[in-house]
C-alpha cells in the first residue's frame, strides 16, 4: 500500500486505521519479530504525524496493540519498552490529549508484558503499576480502575517469577497481596482463573510440604464458597498439593 501511494495512487494512502490494524495483527501473532515490527510501525506513525500528516495520528488502540505485541514478543526488555509507551501516553494525556490517555486495558497489557517477560523483578514492577491504578482510581480516575484481569495479571507475574530466595519470597508476598485485594473491592471480583493462578504461585514459590498443602486447601475452600471451583481449579490443586492431600481435598464436601 505504501509503495502504491509513493507511486502516486493517493487512494491508497495509509491512515491510522490501516497502521493500527497491522499493529493489531502483529499483537495477535506474537513473537519477537512481531514485537519489533509493531514498535517500528508505531514510531513511523509518530514521525509522520509530527511532520504534519494528521491522517496517521496514533490512537489508544494503536498504542495498546503495540504494547500487547511487545508483551508477547519475549524480546529482551520488552516489558520495559511497553511501559515506556504507557508513560508516553500518560504524558500526552497530561498535556491535554485526553483521547490518548491510557486506560485499564493499556495498563493490563503492560502488567501482562511483565508476567510474560524475563525481568527478575517482574512481580514488583507489576505491583507498582497496580498500586498506581488503585491510587489514581481512588482519586476519581476511573479510566484506569483495576479490574479482574489486572489482579490476575499481577498474580501471574508473581507465579512466573524466578531468582534467588529473596526475589521469590517477595514475589510470593506480592501474589498473596493481590489475591487478598481482589476479594476486598466491590467493583472487582475474583474468577476461577484467580484461584488457578494463586495455586500456581504456591506451587512455584512455596516449598512442598504441609504449609503449602494447608494453604492450597484453604484457597480451594474459598473457591468453593464463591462457586468457582471448576475443573481448572481442581486440576491445579492436583498440581500444587501432594497426591494424597489433593485426593482428600477434592473428595471432601466443602
Amino acid at each position: 500500500m505504501k509503495e502504491k501511494y509513493a507511486q502516486g495512487d493517493t487512494s491508497l494512502k495509509p491512515d491510522t486505521v490501516c497502521y493500527s490494524s497491522v499493529i493489531d495483527g502483529y499483537a495477535k501473532v506474537g513473537g519477537e519479530e512481531a514485537g519489533f515490527r509493531a514498535e517500528e510501525l508505531l514510531r513511523e506513525m509518530e514521525n509522520l504525524y509530527n511532520e504534519g500528516d494528521s491522517d496517521v495520528k496514533p490512537n489508544t488502540r494503536t498504542y495498546r496493540s503495540a504494547i500487547t505485541a511487545l508483551g508477547k514478543s519475549r524480546q529482551p526488555r520488552a516489558a520495559e519498552k511497553a511501559e515506556q509507551i504507557l508513560e508516553e501516553m500518560e504524558y500526552m494525556g497530561s498535556l491535554g490529549a485526553h483521547d490518548l490517555a491510557p486506560n485499564t486495558i493499556c495498563y493490563n497489557a503492560v502488567i501482562d508484558a511483565y508476567a510474560r517477560g524475563r525481568t527478575i523483578d517482574k512481580a514488583y514492577r507489576a505491583e507498582l503499576l497496580l498500586e498506581k491504578m488503585l491510587e489514581e482510581s481512588e482519586k476519581g480516575n476511573t479510566l484506569i480502575r483495576p479490574d479482574t484481569i489486572t489482579f490476575n495479571s499481577v498474580i501471574n507475574a508473581a507465579a512466573r517469577s524466578f531468582g534467588d530466595s529473596i526475589v521469590r519470597r517477595e514475589a510470593y508476598l506480592i501474589g498473596l497481596g493481590a489475591f487478598k485485594k481482589i476479594h476486598e473491592y466491590e467493583y472487582c471480583k475474583p474468577s476461577s482463573i484467580t484461584y488457578v493462578l494463586f495455586l500456581n504461585v504456591l506451587k512455584n514459590l512455596v516449598e512442598e510440604g504441609d504449609a503449602r498443602d494447608n494453604m492450597a486447601e484453604r484457597i480451594f475452600q474459598l473457591s468453593v464458597s464463591f462457586g468457582l471451583a471448576n475443573g481448572k481449579v481442581r486440576e491445579q490443586v492436583r498440581k500444587t498439593c501432594s497426591p494424597l492431600v489433593a485426593e482428600r481435598i477434592l473428595s471432601s464436601n466443602y
